[in-house]
């Protein structure tokens, strides 16, 4: 019986594609192939199956996904959605995995850090990666301070396909 991974186990740098497969052992193990510059994330797949992914990372190379390095945990942006073998679909951040069939909250950010999307959202609807460009910041961490700050009736949420979208609401609720 396969077993899925919960955390990303991020098993260093290579230069060369070829050089990742001897590292990458068990479900969630990954390696940077960078040479000057970041190209790919080769990851064993957390589902289990078996297979080896490789993920660029290197937008010289075509659309690409991010890869962020923060307090030594890894985060990949936008989520990896198989749509072959296992047809998986997950996201990474702060090297923990986050299934997408799973109704499991993300982490939650600090109340400094939500202030700090809500300084930056306004009136006009906004997607999260794009607050999250604006800020410098792990889109999912955006999101995650979006989906609190709803919660919290500070923010509206987009409905159907504009979901990923929030603007600010106008005027803010008071203190009593």
């Amino acid at each position: 019986m396969k077993q899925r991974a919960k955390s990303l186990d991020f098993r260093g740098l290579v230069e060369h594609r070829h050089e990742a497969e001897a590292r990458l052992l068990a479900p969630g193990q990954a390696v940077l192939v960078r040479r000057g510059v970041d190209r790919s994330l080769v990851l064993r797949c957390p589902d289990g199956c078996g297979e080896t992914l490789t993920i660029n990372v290197d937008r010289r190379a075509g659309p690409a996904w991010r890869v962020y390095v923060e307090e030594q945990a890894l985060s990949l942006y936008p989520s990896v959605w198989r749509n072959t073998s296992c047809k998986s679909h997950f996201i990474v951040w702060r090297s923990r995995i986050y299934w997408c069939d799973w109704d499991e909250p993300f982490l939650a950010t600090t109340e400094d850090f939500e202030q700090r999307v809500l300084s930056t959202l306004s009136k006009n609807w906004q997607s999260y990666s794009a607050v999250a460009d604006q800020l410098s910041a792990v889109p999912w961490a955006v999101l995650s301070a979006c989906q609190r700050l709803h919660a919290r009736g500070l923010v509206q949420r987009g409905n159907g396909d504009d979901q990923h979208r929030f603007r600010r609401v106008h005027p803010l609720p008071t203190a009593r």
